[in-house]
């Protein structure tokens, strides 16, 4: 598989503050666990494609904006009480600017190439060239 961009999984139970950091009209500057993603294959100005858990669909999309780094989330206030221990202890982590869009997962899993996306459960994972296409295609057809 040719890795061509990064999904990346939102969860609004660890971050309910999402909808009011991400606006539709600026990229915002968000940090994201790699988990078990090979650290140097990461890097600045890879696409970026954001789905939200709970059938949210995609919510935001954009480029790296950091080589991968360890370090505890630098927002970890933003998470609920009980979850802000773990998102302050040091983990890999890259940096996304990412603009809030709105597609829904119907649409989404309406392509055959995108209809396993949402039941992936780990935080950042790589798409092949043809679902990042796929994916950029709907958010170029989302803007205009």
């Amino acid at each position: 598989m040719k890795k061509s961009a990064l999904l990346l999984r939102l969860n609004p139970n660890h971050w309910p503050v999402w909808q009011e950091r991400l606006k539709e009209d600026s990229f915002k500057s968000i940090w994201f666990k790699t988990g078990r993603r090979i650290p140097s294959e990461i890097r600045k100005g890879i696409p970026v494609y954001v789905l939200g858990t709970r059938n949210l669909g995609l919510v935001a999309y954009g480029k790296t904006s950091s080589n991968v780094e360890r370090i505890h989330d630098p927002d970890y206030k933003e998470a609920p009480p009980q979850k802000q221990e773990e998102y302050k202890l040091p983990e890999n982590r890259v940096c996304a600017d990412i603009k809030r869009i709105s597609i829904p997962l119907a649409k989404i899993s309406a392509y055959p190439a995108l209809t396993e996306l949402h039941t992936r459960r780990e935080t950042t994972t790589w798409l092949d060239s043809e679902q990042a296409s796929l994916l950029e295609e709907l958010c170029v057809n989302k803007r205009s």
